[in-house]
Formats: C-alpha cells, sequence, structure tokens
C-alpha cells in the first residue's frame, strides 16, 4: 500500500526483530527494578503493582512494535488501575494531574504536528499511554519520564536511520516502547529521583 501525504509510514518490524527487542526490554526493566525498585517497592501491594504495570508495558510494547497501534483495551484500564493505585496510596491528586497532562501534553504535539507538518507525527496512542504514566509516577514524575522516553527514542531513530540508511525525514518508530520504558524506571526509581 503506497503512503499518501497524510498517512503516517508503516512501523511494523517483523515479529522475530520485535521479540528481541522485548527481550531487551524485560532485561532493561529487571535491571531497572533490582537497581532502583526492589527496596522501595518491597511490600505485597507494590510488588502486585509492579508485576501488573511491568506485563502491561511490555504487551503494549510488543503490539506497538508490531502493529504501530497503542491499544484502549489496555492503555484505559492501565490508566485506570494507576489511578485506583494512587488512590489507595493517598497521591490521586497528583496522579490525576499527570494523567491529564500526560494526555494533553502528547494530544497537544500532535495535533500541532499535524497542522504544521500535514501528516501524523504521533499518534493519540502514545497519549493515552503517557496518561497511564502519569497515573501511576504522578505529576512530578512526567519530566523525567519524557526525558527517558524521548531519549531512548531519538537513539533509536538514529540507529533505525543508519541501519536503513534513509535520508527521509519522515522515519517512522513506534514510542510506546520509549514511553514503557519511561515510565517504569521513573516507577521503580521515583522515591530516589525526588528526595535525592
Amino acid at each position: 500500500m503506497a503512503e499518501g501525504p497524510d498517512e503516517f509510514p508503516d512501523v511494523a518490524i517483523p515479529a522475530r526483530s520485535a521479540l528481541i527487542i522485548l527481550v531487551g526490554l524485560a532485561m532493561a526493566y529487571a535491571g531497572a527494578f533490582l537497581l532502583l525498585g526492589q527496596h522501595v517497592h518491597s511490600s505485597f501491594p507494590f510488588m502486585i503493582a509492579s508485576a501488573v504495570l511491568a506485563v502491561a508495558l511490555l504487551a503494549l510494547s510488543y503490539i506497538d512494535l508490531r502493529t504501530g497501534l497503542l491499544l484502549d483495551i489496555l492503555t484505559l484500564p492501565l490508566t485506570a488501575l494507576g489511578l485506583a493505585f494512587s488512590v489507595w496510596t493517598g497521591d490521586w491528586m497528583f496522579s490525576l494531574a499527570g494523567a491529564i497532562l500526560g494526555y494533553a501534553m502528547i494530544a497537544w504535539l500532535a495535533y500541532y504536528w499535524r497542522v504544521r507538518r500535514g501528516y501524523e507525527g504521533i499518534g493519540l496512542g502514545d497519549a493515552k499511554l503517557l496518561a497511564a504514566g502519569g497515573a501511576w509516577v504522578g505529576i512530578s514524575g512526567i519530566p523525567i519520564l519524557l526525558l527517558i522516553a524521548s531519549s531512548v527514542g531519538i537513539i533509536a531513530a538514529i540507529a533505525v536511520s543508519q541501519i536503513t540508511r534513509s535520508t527521509s525525514d519522515r522515519i517512522a518508530i513506534p514510542f510506546g516502547p520509549s514511553l514503557a520504558l519511561g515510565i517504569w524506571v521513573v516507577w521503580c526509581g521515583i522515591e530516589m529521583m525526588l528526595l535525592g
């Protein structure tokens, strides 16, 4: 199928490559948890929440790598679970603000890009995933989450452009795995990052 000027380039990655990336992400998640999160999140409820979050983020990453989509059936319940967990911990206002800000930032960026460039640059699935991230890490975790995600995304884009030897300014990579990694690292290390 040929790409029209309004269509987003195909971002689907072959299954084998996606599985290799997924294994790398799972190892990064384990490393981040061991280095940053095991002492902070050692209570049973935090361990269960961490497991649910990790599984959901890895599933979303794989789906985004394979299809270029972040499904509402996963992102919306993940947001709700993050908000519910924050009610239990007493941080619900920060989580709600993080979810709203996370969605609004990427939704605005997507709208701005579409108006300025005339084609999709980032999807609303990414906005919903950042909303979920904001629900889990709160508004104070959004800046470092975006720094991590953007850094990983830039490195991935450079790697793809070098591997494909493309000079196009429309190289498409799924941003969901980068966002997911940012969410996970901040979730694991939020106490350490904020309290120093």
